[in-house]
């Protein structure tokens, strides 16, 4: 097929995000409903990326043939090591840097039993590649066992369910912030006594940046990851201090890199923080995707209490 054919097929496709769940038995029966979607995303010279346990990797991989060697395998516990919202920034990323933006992606994402993972961070995952691909040519194909709950698991977050080798609707979709609402991420669990620490302020801004730069080479951190960490870290005191209660704490802990964590008192209403870009006319919301963009997990719990943003930056 030539790059023309290629193109134009890409044109007569969805310009935005395809979520389908994927019932299933036995992987064989898997394999089958994933064969079609898969083997007409290479043939458009699109991307395939999945994630699934070894039963239903080897039963794909019979299927497909040699086809199967052109996808891109991922291991579940290294993609769900880290939070629902990280792993929807992650796969936003991956559409946004393909190397042929006119082709769609297509991303297999199995719902498994990981140490760890619960139903709830299904949900808050399926939330957020709601928010975060709405506007992006990627199909998102979602296995889960049909023993499982398909209401919470498949139906409340995914327009169609692909069944015997069709696209068949759902019906009505939950509300994401409605959905994230309801199974929010657990509370920031205690890290120990940090590394280092110091107030924020609007005038001790400089100070912040200098602390976080000092930290950074013990936690094992290259210059690049360095200079990303302190303006990440950077923005999120920006934002404390300008538009939050004026005054705030940064702790860090150096453990898998570094871990920055900034604290204040004031509350915090973005259901999806870091998701996704702003508008360009838009003055808010930016500093939480850029600090996301430059760090490897950003994570916020806002209530009653007050406003924890942590950033981790990975070290090696």
């Amino acid at each position: 097929m030539d790059q023309r054919t290629v193109q134009g097929a890409a044109r007569q496709r969805p310009d935005g995000m395809v979520h389908e769940g994927v019932p299933y038995r036995e992987p064989a029966l898997l394999a089958r409903e994933l064969h079609a979607p898969v083997g007409e995303t290479l043939r458009d010279g699109g991307r395939v990326v999945a994630v699934l346990d070894e039963a239903n990797r080897v039963a794909l991989e019979s299927l497909l043939g040699p086809a199967a060697a052109d996808i891109e395998w991922r291991d579940p516990a290294e993609v769900h090591r880290v939070p629902a919202f990280t792993v929807a920034t992650r796969w936003a990323q991956l559409a946004r840097r393909t190397p042929h933006p006119e082709v769609r992606t297509t991303v297999i994402a199995q719902h498994m039993d990981l140490p760890g993972v619960d139903l709830a961070y299904w949900i808050r995952l399926d939330a957020a590649l709601n928010v975060a691909l709405a506007t992006l040519p990627v199909t998102m194909l979602c296995p889960c066992r049909d023993d499982a709950d398909l209401d919470l698991l498949l139906r409340s977050s995914h327009p169609a369910l692909r069944i015997g080798g069709e696209s068949l609707p759902t019906g009505p979709q939950r509300d994401p912030t409605e959905l994230v609402a309801e199974y929010p991420p657990p509370p920031p669990p205690d890290l120990g006594p940090p590394a280092a620490e110091l107030a924020v302020t609007l005038d001790g801004l400089p100070a912040v940046r200098r602390l976080v730069a000092e930290t950074a080479p013990v936690a094992g951190l290259d210059p690049e990851r360095t200079a990303d960490l302190v303006l990440a870290v950077n923005e999120i005191a920006t934002n404390s201090v300008e538009h939050g209660p004026g005054r705030g704490r940064l702790r860090l802990w150096t453990r898998g890199g570094l871990l920055a964590e900034v604290h204040d008192v004031g509350r915090m209403t973005v259901p999806f923080p870091g998701i996704v870009a702003p508008p360009a006319s838009g003055a808010r919301g930016r500093g939480l995707w850029l600090a996301s963009e430059l760090t490897d997990v950003l994570q916020v719990w806002s209530d009653t209490s007050g406003t924890t943003v942590r950033l981790l930056a990975e070290a090696g």
